[in-house]
């Protein structure tokens, strides 16, 4: 009878679940990319192969609003494997990734409500449909992490560790703020030191090696970041961001790392305080808050960063609370708090600039997520 009942109701929630996500993806559909322009980081990366492939400084020639930033490795890596094929390949992965993800998780939670929930937690402010538009390569990474993560997490095996691990090198080679996903090895419910220590040496070889072999491309390379973060203020959504505008970055990073290790404190003192005294990751809800936190450990955020963050503390809610209650409502109703600014400009030329609307989604959606798994009850963790 508790079964019937508990079908009835997510029979009865489905309509508004699906309603909130289709009505959720064609706002931002309607009111995003009114620029015409696609794709525009995928072409930055070609531009700077081709003009290293031409002998000269891509740093340099390759400049211009969306300059290229990557380091030598980058150069060296896909001046070798067709970038095209690569890149279609990460795509088309980090979709397979996670639609298995999502088919796995439907023992957890009901499909109907957890479907339209990933809708809503990658569109929050946009940020998902901004991604894709972007054809920036930090998306699909995070996504293919992510998924990998988590069947690593499930299904703890060699076959699950080796391209976990294989990933994290390749990407951290291109930007080495997903070095954070290495620390799953140390909270994993079997530990992975060795992977750990193999990663971290692999890594920082790499970041050893190329100064010394690629001297005048890493000088051009740690120009192009220069202007980049300082000169341009692209400094991401963070309160590190917000600092750096008032020419006070170093500050904004002391923060930033204050209110990581608070974040990490609450989280310390949530698992004491349901009963989790061992370090290691126990439900699946706590795995996809525990991603989160590793991607937010980035203090340039940027938005196709963020909305891999926020999909993962929209998982982890949905799995603590199975939408019901004032968590359901939240899931609902936040991202179309979030959309309202392109909608403002859109319908009225109402121009919010994004760092004001993303900063501050940053740590409400936070706050969310840490206030949904404070009254959680010990069993149903158990249970999940």
């Amino acid at each position: 009878m508790k079964l019937d009942m508990a079908s009835v109701t997510d029979d009865k929630a489905w309509p508004l679940w699906s309603l909130s996500a289709a009505t959720c993806f064609l706002l931002v559909f309607a009111f995003s990319g009114t620029s015409g322009s696609f794709f525009w980081d995928y072409h930055v990366y070609e531009k700077g192969l081709s003009c290293y492939s031409q002998g000269r400084d891509p740093y340099a020639c390759a400049s211009g609003d969306f300059p290229f930033v990557y380091p030598p490795a980058f150069l060296k890596v896909f001046s070798v494997v067709d970038f095209p094929t690569a890149f279609a390949f990460l795509v088309l992965a980090s979709a397979a990734g996670i639609a298995c993800v999502s088919l796995s998780l439907k023992s957890l939670i009901p499909y109907h409500r957890l479907a339209p929930s990933l809708i809503l937690g990658f569109l929050i402010g946009g940020s998902g449909f901004a991604s894709i538009q972007t054809g920036n390569i930090s998306v699909f990474a995070h996504l293919l992490l992510v998924s990998l993560s988590y069947f690593l997490y499930t299904k703890r095996s060699v076959y699950t560790l080796v391209p976990h691990a294989i990933a994290i090198i390749l990407f951290s080679a291109i930007k080495p703020y997903f070095l954070a996903y290495v620390l799953l090895y140390l909270f994993l419910p079997r530990r992975s030191l060795f992977a750990f220590v193999a990663v971290l040496l692999s890594v920082a070889g790499i970041y050893i090696a190329q100064p010394a072999l690629y001297t005048q491309l890493w000088a051009g390379f740690q120009g192009a970041i220069y202007n980049q973060i300082i000169q341009h203020g692209d400094a991401g959504l963070t309160i590190f961001a917000v600092l750096s505008r008032f020419g006070m970055g170093k500050a904004g990073f002391i923060l930033h790392l204050l209110l990581m290790l608070l974040v990490i404190l609450i989280s310390v003192v949530l698992r004491v305080r349901h009963g989790q005294r061992s370090v290691q990751i126990c439900s699946t809800s706590e795995l996809f808050y525990f991603l989160a936190i590793l991607i937010l450990l980035n203090p340039r955020l940027m938005s196709y960063d963020f909305s891999v963050f926020a999909v993962c503390l929209y998982l982890s809610m949905i799995l603590s609370s199975r939408g019901d209650g004032w968590v359901g409502l939240f899931l609902k109703v936040f991202p179309f708090l979030t959309i309202l600014p392109l909608c403002l400009e859109g319908l009225f030329d109402i121009r919010v600039h994004s760092l004001t609307y993303y900063f501050l989604t940053t740590y409400v959606l936070l706050v969310a997520a840490v206030a949904c798994r404070w009254p959680l009850r010990l069993t149903f963790t158990r249970s999940a």
